[in-house]
């Protein structure tokens, strides 16, 4: 580990050349640790907010027969009561990833329940998969404006981000099965960060249409990409500060703490 006897850090090094500098970082750590589970709260509750918004939209709407939709519902919302199989598969799953998501980045459950992480893991990857799956349902086939039109910007960006979403729970779990768990970690960090998109693009959208005369037909595919690149970028910034030597079993706060001691 690093000597900080003379106030500055030699990173410790693994054999496959990876370094976790422990001496100027901890500071720095420690912060967006504390910046970024507050965002991750309030993505969380956005998140939620939105899940339990649309919810009651369906319960509305199927309450009673209706005779033309598209007399009745927005461009918007028709979609969600046209494709009513693939927004359950999609609201329902989606509850499961905002509350079992932070779980699984909870030190204290990983250490000291590992059968909850295991089994909150395997539920978590599974409404990630339905998830995507249904989002593309919505999202890729019928998007907002329609896909030949404005809409095709959604209907991009959910077709990209899904799939990467999709990517990262397979590689999640081709490496824990490999038993390398640092990048079992970074590749579930990668894929709730982009399950959060939802939530920061709802940010985005809200903010732009109050400060800007753009119109929402035109902001909404636009603001998917911005979120999703903005989480994505987020998330490898964390993964690139708390990346520790090996394969990863080390945790950088205990890394951290006994550099401290060092």
């Amino acid at each position: 580990m690093s000597d900080l006897t003379a106030g500055e850090a030699t990173p410790s090094k693994a054999p496959g050349g990876m370094d976790f500098s422990a001496a100027p970082m901890p500071a720095i750590r420690k912060v967006l640790e504390i910046v970024g589970w507050g965002l991750v709260a309030l993505l969380v509750f956005t998140g939620l907010s939105a899940i339990f918004s649309r919810t009651d939209f369906m319960i509305g709407a199927f309450s009673e027969p209706i005779a033309n939709p598209e007399e009745v519902f927005n461009a918007f919302d028709i979609r969600y009561y046209t494709n009513a199989m693939a927004t359950v598969l999609h609201l329902g799953p989606g509850f499961f990833v905002m509350v079992l998501g932070p779980l699984q980045f909870m030190r204290g459950v990983r250490k000291k329940h590992i059968n909850l992480h295991r089994i909150s893991g395997r539920v978590f990857v599974l409404c990630g998969t339905i998830g995507a799956f249904s989002g593309i349902a919505i999202g890729v086939f019928d998007p907002f404006m329609g896909v030949g039109d404005q809409g095709f910007n959604e209907s991009m960006a959910t077709a990209f981000f899904s799939v990467y979403i999709l990517f990262s729970l397979v590689m999640a779990i081709v490496r824990i099965k490999q038993r390398n768990f640092g990048q079992h970690r970074e590749w579930m960090i990668r894929a709730f960060a982009l399950m959060l998109a939802i939530a920061t693009e709802r940010l985005m959208l809200s903010a732009l249409m109050a400060t800007t005369g753009i119109d929402i037909a035109v902001l909404f595919g636009t603001t998917f990409w911005m979120a999703a690149v903005t989480n994505i970028g987020a998330a490898e910034l964390w993964i690139n500060f708390t990346r520790t030597p090996g394969n990863g079993a080390r945790h950088w706060k205990d890394m951290d703490a006994k550099a401290a001691k060092a």
